[in-house]
C-alpha cells in the first residue's frame, strides 16, 4: 500500500518536524488535498496526497521529529486495511529511491504540483509530494498565522485574508481577536517561566554554529571604511530610480566585486584540496522569529546594484514566510552579515561552513575624524572579517579588505 513518508527536502535535512495533521485515520483523503503540515530546518511544507483513499495507520504525532525517509502515514485503497505491524521490509527497499526521487523532484514538484514521471515506468511508490503551504484547496494562511490562530483559539475560516491574494496573516488573526500586535506587548503583562521546545531550524542553526566554531580556526580583522560618498550616491540613486535601494545592497556588489579580484577567498576546504568556486554567490543573513537564514544571491558580480536590491527584497520576504526554495538558500560562496540597522556599532560573525569568510558590517554614522590634520566629520562604517586560517591568512584577509575598500570609499567603481 502507498505510504507518506518524510522528504529530503535539502542536502542537509536529516529529520523533520510534524506540525500538525489535516486528516486523521480514517478520514477519507482526495487526491490533490493536503495531509499534514511538516517544518524542515528552513521552510514550512505540505505533504499533499495524489490518489484518493482512506488515511490509515498514522506514525507520527504533532510535535514529533522523524528522520527523513520515515513513514509518516498509510494511504488505503478501498476495501484495504492497514497493516498489522510497521512495513520495515518495504522502507527497506524503497526508502532510498524514495529520498533520492523526493530531493530530485522537489523543485518541479512545487512548480507542477506533481512529480515527474518518465510515461514508460510505473507510478513509483512515493505518494505524496512538498508543496508550499499556502498551496491546496483550504484558506490560504501564513505559518504564523496558524499559530496565533491556534493558540488564541480563532477559527481560521472565520477569517478574511488581507495579504497577497487574500492570504490569512498574522494582522488578521489580530485583529480577530483584539489583542495589541505580537510586536508590542502589553505594557503590565505578566511574565511566566515556560519551556519552548526547539524547531527544526533552531536545531540545524545550533548544529552548524558547533560545526563552525570547532573545527574551523578563525580569526578576524577589522577595518573602518569612509563612506560618505557612498551614503550620498545611495540618496542620488534612489532619488533618480524612486525605489529602496539600501546601504547594503552596495556592500554585497562590492564584495562580489572584490572576490573577482581574489579568488583564493571566494574558496572552501577540503579534506584533500581548497576548491576554488568559478562562480560569485553571496549569501545574505535574514533574521526570522526562528533565527538566521542566508538566501543567495547568485552571480552578484554580475547584477546592479538595482538587480540586487530587488532581489534581496524578494527573497528576505520569502525567508520571513518560510518559503525559500533549497537552491535560494544554499550554495553560498561568501556570506554578509549587517546589523547596522540594529545600531550595533561593530561585531564578529561565525563563518558559514562551507565559506571561508563572513564579513560583519556595523552601522554607518557620523563620526568626528582627523583628515589632512583637520578634524572635520565623515560618515564611518566598521567591518569585522571571520577568515578561516586553514584558507585564509592574515595577509590575504588584509589584501581583500584593501580592495573592498576602494569599491567602499570610491562608490563610482560600482556603477562601472
Amino acid at each position: 500500500m502507498p505510504e507518506i513518508i518524510m522528504p529530503k527536502v535539502g542536502d542537509a535535512m536529516t529529520e523533520g518536524k510534524v506540525v500538525r495533521w489535516y486528516k486523521q485515520a480514517g478520514d477519507k483523503v482526495a487526491k490533490g488535498e493536503p495531509v499534514l503540515e511538516i517544518e524542515t530546518d528552513k521552510v514550512n511544507l505540505d505533504l499533499e496526497a495524489e490518489a484518493d483513499g482512506t488515511l490509515g495507520d498514522v506514525r507520527a504525532k504533532e510535535g514529533q521529529m522523524v528522520p527523513v525517509g520515515e513513514t509518516l502515514a498509510q494511504i488505503l485503497a478501498p476495501g484495504e486495511k492497514a497493516s498489522e505491524k510497521p512495513a520495515e521490509s518495504r522502507r527497506a527497499t524503497d526508502k532510498k529511491d524514495s529520498i533520492k526521487h523526493t530531493t530530485g523532484e522537489y523543485q518541479e514538484a512545487i512548480e507542477q504540483k506533481g512529480p515527474r514521471r518518465d510515461k514508460s515506468q510505473a507510478v513509483p511508490a512515493q505518494n505524496v509530494i512538498a508543496i508550499p503551504v499556502s498551496g491546496g484547496q483550504r484558506r490560504r494562511s501564513s505559518p504564523l498565522a496558524r499559530r496565533m490562530a491556534r493558540d488564541l483559539g480563532v477559527p481560521l475560516e472565520s477569517l478574511q485574508g488581507s495579504g497577497p491574494q487574500g492570504r490569512i496573516i498574522a494582522k488578521d488573526v489580530e485583529n480577530a481577536k483584539g489583542v495589541a500586535p505580537a510586536n508590542l506587548p502589553a505594557s503590565r503583562s505578566k511574565l511566566e517561566s515556560k519551556s519552548i521546545p526547539l524547531s527544526a531550524m533552531r536545531r540545524t542553526i545550533a548544529k552548524r554554529l558547533a560545526e563552525s566554531t570547532g573545527p574551523i580556526p578563525h580569526f578576524y580583522l577589522t577595518v573602518d571604511y569612509d563612506v560618505t560618498q557612498l551614503v550620498s550616491m545611495r540618496q542620488q540613486l534612489a532619488d533618480i530610480e524612486a525605489s529602496k535601494v539600501s546601504l547594503n545592497d552596495f556592500i554585497i556588489r562590492a564584495v562580489a566585486l572584490a572576490l573577482r579580484h581574489h579568488p583564493n577567498v571566494n574558496a572552501s576546504w577540503g579534506e584533500d584540496a581548497i576548491e576554488q568556486h568559478g562562480e560569485v554567490h553571496v549569501g545574505v543573513a535574514v533574521a526570522t522569529p526562528e533565527g538566521l537564514i542566508t538566501p543567495v544571491i547568485r552571480n552578484a558580480d554580475e547584477k546592479s546594484v538595482s538587480d540586487i536590491a530587488k532581489e534581496v527584497r524578494v527573497l528576505a520576504d520569502k525567508a520571513k514566510n518560510r518559503k525559500l526554495l533549497p537552491a535560494e538558500y544554499q550554495g553560498s560562496t561568501f556570506t554578509i552579515s549587517n546589523l547596522g540597522a540594529w545600531g550595533i556599532e561593530e561585531f564578529t560573525a561565525i563563518i558559514n561552513p562551507p565559506n571561508s569568510a563572513i564579513v560583519a558590517i556595523g552601522a554607518a554614522e557620523s563620526r568626528p575624524v582627523v583628515v589632512n590634520g583637520q578634524i572635520v566629520v565623515r560618515d564611518r562604517m566598521k567591518v569585522t572579517m571571520s577568515c578561516d586560517h586553514r584558507v585564509i591568512d592574515g595577509a590575504l584577509g588584509a589584501d581583500f579588505l584593501k580592495t573592498l575598500r576602494q569599491y567602499i570609499e570610491q562608490p563610482l567603481r560600482l556603477m562601472i
